[in-house]
């Protein structure tokens, strides 16, 4: 089989290379993003993967050469499926390549928040010692963390928060299968009022555009902590920075900017990334402001790469795949 991988970065290349050889199949490799203009250097191939949150128009299916794409992620909302099948294009992702690491993401984003980690370094930075060993922190097992999302990731967040003995609260819509796990599920609304730290582990459907906005911050507790390692648009940025400002909120850690899309698509033509809400944010000694990055450890680029590549091998074959989205 000849796939031609698009958006690929360094790191996967290993990775590209170790399963090229033991299936013996052929796979070409590009840095670009997969667009209109690109998709032609696919043309001798039979399908394609990529990995990029930059759009997959319409227009892109109407002239992709293969009929087999293979996202190397789990978000998707980025991808005009209604147009992949009108194209006869069948697309693939990647759910569950490691929960672990954004997990382990989430709540060491919570550790470096309690213990005020950014205005301690924002202090040290300007030389003021003293004043870097006032901020008092708090301990994780003395909270109560309200989990949104209880997928493969949230559960793996619910297991190490049981750990830490920290209290659990869940929304009462979707209840974790792992018997073992330790929580309490609650309406949202209970959820926002009684968590000291809330996180989000949802997928980023129309259901959960800006689930966290003006009104759920309002319901929170003075002094409450949000994670965002989930999608870009369940968090209402606008509001959230409405509420920083005032002191409402004690923090935020984001992985997923919401326009980050945008912002990216704008760097790569104009080699700018100008975005005034991302600069205040950037700003705040109490936000932590990450590239979307919770998911990057070994395992997960390696699980990443191998999936979407069987995936399309199970394509060619005329075999069912449990992860198409078309």
């Amino acid at each position: 089989m000849h796939i031609s991988a698009f958006g690929v970065r360094g790191d996967e290349v290993p990775y590209f290379q170790a399963w090229a050889a033991r299936t013996e199949n052929q796979v070409d490799l590009y840095g670009d993003y997969l667009n209109v203009d690109t998709c032609q250097l696919a043309a001798d191939a039979d399908a394609v993967t990529c990995f990029q949150t930059v759009p997959y128009p319409a227009e892109l299916f109407k002239k992709l050469p293969v009929p087999y794409l293979a996202l190397r992620n789990a978000g998707f909302e980025n991808v005009d499926l209604a147009a992949a099948r009108e194209h006869h294009v069948r697309v693939s992702y990647v759910p569950a390549y490691s929960p672990s690491a954004i997990a382990e993401f989430a709540i060491m984003s919570m550790l470096a928040l309690l213990r005020q980690n950014g205005p301690v370094q924002t202090a040290l930075h300007d030389h003021d010692y003293r004043l870097a060993k006032t901020f008092m922190g708090r301990e994780l097992g003395a909270c109560t963390v309200g989990v949104i999302g209880t997928g493969h990731i949230g559960q793996a967040v619910i297991k190490i928060l049981n750990g830490f003995g920290a209290r659990v609260l869940i929304t009462d819509a979707h209840l974790p299968k792992d018997p073992s796990l330790a929580y309490t599920p609650v309406p949202l609304p209970q959820l926002l009022a009684q968590s000291d730290i809330i996180t989000l582990h949802i997928p980023g459907d129309p259901s959960n555009h800006h689930l966290l906005n003006d009104e759920a911050f309002r319901l929170m507790k003075p002094g409450a902590l949000i994670i965002n390692t989930a999608r870009p648009n369940v968090l209402d940025t606008k509001a959230l920075l409405h509420h920083l400002r005032s002191g409402k909120l004690g923090g935020v850690a984001i992985d997923t900017f919401e326009h980050e899309a945008d912002d990216l698509l704008q760097l790569a033509e104009d080699h700018d990334f100008n975005d005034p809400l991302w600069e205040e944010l950037l700003s705040m000694p109490n936000v932590l402001l990450s590239p979307h990055i919770a998911y990057y450890t070994d395992v997960a680029v390696r699980n990443m790469v191998e999936q979407a590549l069987d995936s399309l091998v199970a394509f060619d074959a005329g075999q069912p795949v449990a992860t198409e989205l078309t």
